[in-house]
């Protein structure tokens, strides 16, 4: 299988409607987990390691009572994961999850597991990574630790139910998609349209007017996403991506859905890779076309010209602007 790799950026985690802030008492979710609690340690660190039914994770944290959340939390997520993408049959290996108190550690053990691109994941100024089916993420506040490990959490995800590589306005849009959350009571409950963060992004982008262009966006390789936190082109792609989903799934009185779970549905399936294939072939250009741009094609429409019109509205919309 193809090893996704992911970077958090920094500032692209801050999701606003999160109701775990640092001084707040609560607990997380609704439905109590197995799990299994052993000593860990990293380097002389003494940790633990939590064993759950879709989890393994690893922490070195100080704050046990976000510790103590993270089990319920991560497998919270998963489920809705599960919901988005269908779990590819018989996938029982866990998610190595790996949460630090400090990004001293952090760093040394992305050094270590993942010394050609440390270089990359260095670059970090606050947050985490993923690297196929594992995450490495530091503590920068219980809200944030929580968005970012949900964020990563779905790459991982994807890494291990999908044989397909996927393009980033598919694997971006789908994490940040899941990044934002309410935890009312004994319950988590994920709230993709209230990202507060990427709305934010978004308002910036369309004062400065620096939208990215759709056939930019469908185009950009999970590869080549910028890894830089204070990127105002990189905070445009992500909320771009975001906005993208939001759009798919709730958008346009559904007249996008249908296509978008079809291809949610192929994704473990492998038919994915043939579809977009054809799809590619079928294109004005199958030489200029990107495998993200005819994936698009292939699943969603082969309009782009309308499409990027009806979606431009629907960023203003969620912006809180009028399209003029």
């Amino acid at each position: 299988m193809r090893k996704n790799s992911c970077a958090t950026v920094a500032m692209a985690f801050m999701a606003g409607v999160i109701a775990l802030q640092s001084g707040c008492r609560a607990v997380l979710p609704l439905r109590p987990v197995t799990q299994t609690v052993e000593p860990w340690t990293f380097e002389k660190v003494e940790g633990r390691r939590i064993l759950t039914p879709h989890f393994a994770i690893h922490s070195t944290l100080r704050d046990a009572q976000l510790e103590e959340a993270l089990p319920d939390y991560l497998e919270a997520a998963h489920r809705e994961y599960a919901a988005l993408v269908p779990p590819r049959m018989g996938q029982e290996d866990r998610l190595q999850t790996y949460v630090f108190d400090q990004r001293g550690q952090w760093e040394r053990f992305a050094a270590r597991q993942f010394p050609q691109r440390f270089s990359v994941y260095q670059q970090i100024s606050a947050g985490g990574f993923s690297e196929g089916a594992t995450c490495a993420a530091y503590y920068i506040g219980r809200s944030y630790t929580l968005s970012v490990l949900a964020h990563e959490g779905m790459h991982q995800y994807l890494a291990q139910n999908c044989d397909v590589r996927l393009p980033a306005w598919l694997n971006e849009g789908l994490a940040t998609y899941c990044e934002s959350f309410e935890a009312p009571g004994n319950r988590v409950v994920f709230t993709p349209r209230r990202n507060t963060f990427r709305i934010n992004a978004l308002r910036e982008a369309l004062q400065a007017k620096t939208l990215l262009p759709l056939a930019d966006m469908l185009a950009t390789d999970a590869g080549t996403v910028i890894v830089e936190g204070r990127s105002a082109k990189t905070r445009t792609y992500y909320a771009q991506a975001w906005a993208l989903v939001v759009y798919l799934r709730h958008g346009a009185a559904g007249r996008h859905e249908r296509g978008f779970n079809r291809l949610l549905r192929d994704l473990a399936s492998g038919e994915t890779a043939i579809v977009t294939q054809a799809a590619r072939i079928r294109s004005p250009n199958p030489s200029g076309t990107s495998f993200g741009e005819a994936m698009f094609r292939a699943y969603i429409t082969e309009d782009l010209e309308s499409f990027e019109a009806d979606f431009e509205r629907h960023v203003h919309e969620l912006a809180g602007f009028k399209k003029k």
